[in-house]
């Protein structure tokens, strides 16, 4: 039975203003791995590696694995698709993703903390003047999976890259060195009085492009800005699933 714990309100009542350093809000993730220990020691042994402990969202402690269930959200073989993210919640960046899940950001989060991951800091721009001044995520390293069954039957594991490609040059982004992701951990933000975990408002989960709020991020900066830098990903019409094939997401920390 999943384990459901308090998490971040959802909404936006006034103006958010940014918090980047840890506050009263990350409590609760902080005491997640306390309150989630009970339960991951009463099911060790005999089973399966992956426990659910929240909805949709397993965890292989002793692995170190995260997995979470989406399902493609996009028509990549129907019509070009710009991408600005990996993974994203319901009702947020679908749009612009290859997989789009009903887990919660701030569970995955969590589930990276019983997985043993430190988070980070997204990535964040900023004007400084006339100059635009960035700062690269930081974080524990992690390797992202895309797992899913075609028609056939037939299982495939692959890692993100191999669905999306250059809008430009037309190479698939395995073909060029590819950064990591990075457990950034998303940030909190005030709305009011309260205080909201930013992932869980955007939806940002695994991001491509820079938005400052991922959960996990690309280690690469890239502005999700047209007029600062163009379009230059789209979902490979050859290699993403159809629309509404389930996927199951996997981070765990990279091979050494």
């Amino acid at each position: 039975m999943p384990m459901l714990l308090p998490h971040p309100l959802r909404g936006r009542s006034a103006p958010l203003h940014s918090r980047r350093g840890p506050g009263r809000g990350w409590r609760w993730l902080r005491t997640v791995p306390l309150l989630a220990s009970a339960l991951l020691g009463a099911c060790a042994g005999p089973g399966p590696a992956f426990k659910e402990v929240f909805p949709g969202v397993r965890v292989d402690a002793q692995g170190r694995r995260v997995e979470f269930d989406g399902e493609v959200p996009i028509d990549a073989a129907g019509s070009r698709v710009f991408l600005e993210v990996v993974a994203c919640g319901r009702g947020s960046r679908e749009h612009e993703a290859l997989v789009v899940t009903g887990a919660k950001p701030s569970h995955v989060h969590a589930a990276l903390l019983l997985a043993g991951l430190a988070p980070g800091l997204p990535g964040q721009w900023r004007w400084s003047g006339a100059t635009l001044e960035s700062t690269p995520p930081t974080g524990d390293g992690v390797r992202l999976t895309l797992r899913w069954v075609d028609a056939t039957g037939r299982a495939h594991v692959e890692e993100p890259s191999a669905w999306i490609r250059d809008v430009d040059s037309g190479r698939a982004l395995w073909e060029s060195p590819v950064e990591p992701w990075v457990f950034a951990g998303s940030l909190f933000r005030h709305v009011g009085r309260r205080e909201v975990y930013v992932a869980d408002v955007e939806g940002t989960i695994v991001g491509l492009a820079t938005f400052g709020d991922e959960v996990v991020a690309w280690t690469r900066l890239f502005s999700p800005e047209a007029s600062v830098q163009a379009p230059q990903w789209i979902a490979d019409p050859g290699r993403t699933p159809p629309a509404g094939t389930r996927v199951t997401v996997r981070l765990e920390p990279p091979a050494r």
